[in-house]
């Protein structure tokens, strides 16, 4: 009997062991053919590399090690047992997994996403990517002065469109932040983005006040040289930029201010100093912002799945909301009625003159741009 009793405790401990050893399954969603897919490769590494940050190089979390697989169809993230999907990518990718996240009733961790639409419209998604809405406050604040005139060039994408229709809210909601005078949506495979402008420099000439032109891009080569060299300063006309920015090559020798969500040299804490050294250990260049946003999001799930008390999607999305955790951006926090993190966005200047890094501003910080949100 005793030796029977003693198999049956071997038998349940081995069953506890290999119970607690199962992994965490994680599905990335990356399109290769969708527009942005090398950030998503970025986006890949960054994530990676968070695990690595987070775990301590163990790639477990209480003591369960993290198991990843790429997938490549955003309907299928969850059919072969993802506990949770993190998707890299623009929002036309993450709006098509809305209805299988909803489907499986599984977390849906959102990397780099703009769209406003999707946090707060799925109770499974949760983005830690700046939104359209956040991005749009901190330039309407960046570019307020009395009698500005701007005009908007933006990506023909749910991205672009989404942050000039929030920068057009914004604007209008302070009487000193100039006046919104049209946009144009322009094809992402444009060559020329500069000649499609030029029409819509004389349109800008003829009136009183500053005249800015903005740019809202998210794809890293930004079009500023192009628009530069199809002569808006002819007509007085000043460029501006919304983006991200290339952080292995000079920025262009054109004056511009902007805002963007990361600049590897911005940000001054631990967790940036570890990104920037390791990033550059592994790549031999800089992480840019798709590298930061993939980061950002690993931290955050490892931050969640060690304060949660299982891997349950409840239970994790219980631990996301209201979520403070340090990222390479500085600290975060995820807004409990909508999912969404708020951040601290960086206001930029590129002079003239070739200088190899843009000048940092100004940092927005989350209660600055908390305050600008409509109450």
């Amino acid at each position: 009997m005793r030796t029977l009793i003693a198999a049956i405790g071997i038998l349940l401990a081995t069953a506890t062991g290999a119970a607690a050893a199962d992994p965490i399954c994680i599905a990335l969603i990356e399109e290769p053919a969708a527009p942005g897919a090398s950030a998503a490769d970025h986006g890949d590494a960054g994530f990676r590399l968070g695990l690595d940050y987070a775990t301590s190089g163990t790639n477990k979390v209480r003591g369960r090690p993290v198991a990843l697989s790429v997938v490549e169809e955003p309907g299928t993230a969850y059919r072969d047992g993802a506990d949770i999907a993190v998707a890299f990518g623009p929002s036309e990718t993450v709006l098509a997994m809305l209805p299988a996240a909803s489907a499986a009733q599984r977390l849906l961790l959102v990397a780099e996403a703009r769209a406003s639409v999707v946090a707060g419209s799925n109770h499974y998604v949760v983005s830690t990517a700046a939104s359209a809405d956040q991005l749009a406050r901190a330039e309407a604040l960046a570019l307020a002065r009395p009698e500005l005139n701007l005009f908007v060039a933006a990506e023909d994408t749910r991205d672009g469109a989404d942050t000039v229709a929030a920068l057009k809210q914004a604007l209008g909601r302070h009487a000193d932040t100039g006046f919104f005078v049209g946009a144009r949506l322009v094809p992402p495979s444009t060559a020329d983005v500069g000649s499609l402008l030029s029409t819509d420099f004389e349109g800008l000439h003829d009136l009183h006040g500053g005249r800015t032109l903005l740019a809202i891009w998210q794809d890293a080569a930004s079009p500023i040289p192009s628009i530069a060299a199809a002569g808006p300063d002819r007509f007085g006309i000043r460029l501006a930029y919304l983006g991200p920015l290339a952080p292995n090559a000079p920025l262009p020798a054109v004056g511009f201010d902007g805002i963007t969500s990361y600049f590897h040299s911005f940000p001054h804490n631990r967790v940036n100093d570890w990104l920037v050294a390791a990033w550059r250990r592994r790549f031999h260049a800089y992480p840019d912002g798709s590298a930061a946003e993939g980061m950002t999001a690993a931290l955050a799930l490892v931050a969640a799945l060690k304060a949660a008390p299982s891997t349950e999607t409840e239970a994790l999305i219980g631990a996301l909301e209201g979520l403070r955790f340090a990222t390479p951006k500085g600290a975060m926090v995820i807004r409990k009625e909508d999912h969404q993190a708020l951040q601290v966005l960086y206001q930029f200047r590129n002079e003239p003159a070739p200088r190899g890094a843009p000048m940092l501003e100004h940092q927005f910080s989350i209660a600055e741009l908390s305050a600008a949100e409509p109450k």
